[in-house]
């Protein structure tokens, strides 16, 4: 799946580049924080938690202020980095060449392509991404010559994660077969995580 995506999101930058000259493609790179609570402690309670959020939307103008495209960026969430691959809306509220109110609206999936697989002959362990929901709201300061802007925004991201923990069948071991478990595992742990974030950014739309 997140092959998929990485193919699709190559086809919509290099056509998107194409349309560039005839001002279809919309763009824009922000970089911000991640703020919620981490993962819950032994005792119950949770620490605070603030991380870096990157993000590239590239998109196609389906109308002046309405524009629908892709998204790519990386997001860290305690020691967990996730690559978040999503469809996206941006809307604009506003005159040309003053400041815009803008909202978006991003959904898809968060990627656990960085996390390393770790593998023994006894067992193995690994993470895995989910759903990611995240409407956000900002406001756009056009340059005073070029077609580029600086931006503010605020955004609510929900970001789905499992961590997966499993032991081997070792050699010689009598198992009773089930489809319950994958090939080869005797036991299989799932850890299901739920971030909620308020995130803060700043970037440049082009």
């Amino acid at each position: 799946m997140a092959k998929f995506l990485l193919i699709l999101f190559a086809g919509f930058i290099f056509f998107f580049q194409v349309k560039a000259q005839d001002k279809l493609y919309f763009g824009q790179t922000e970089i911000g924080m991640l703020i919620g609570k981490g993962a819950e402690q032994w005792d119950g309670t949770h620490e605070k938690r603030r991380d870096i959020s990157l993000m590239s939307f590239h998109g196609a103008r389906i109308s002046r202020n309405h524009i629908v495209g892709f998204s790519v960026g990386l997001d860290q969430y305690d020691d967990i980095s996730i690559i978040p691959f999503a469809f996206g809306y941006r809307g604009f509220l506003g005159k040309d060449g003053r400041p815009k109110i803008f909202g978006g609206l991003d959904l898809g999936i968060g990627s656990a392509l960085l996390e390393e697989k770790v593998s023994t002959e006894w067992n193995k362990s690994w993470y895995r991404g989910g759903l990611l929901f995240s409407p956000s709201v900002g406001i756009s300061f056009p340059a005073r010559k070029g077609n580029t802007a600086l931006s503010f925004s605020v955004a609510y991201k929900r970001q789905d994660l499992s961590y997966f923990q499993g032991s081997l069948i070792q050699p010689g071991a009598q198992v009773v077969a089930t489809d319950q478990l994958p090939p080869g595992f005797n036991s299989l742990n799932e850890t299901e995580y739920l971030y909620r974030s308020m995130v803060f950014r700043i970037g440049l739309m082009y």
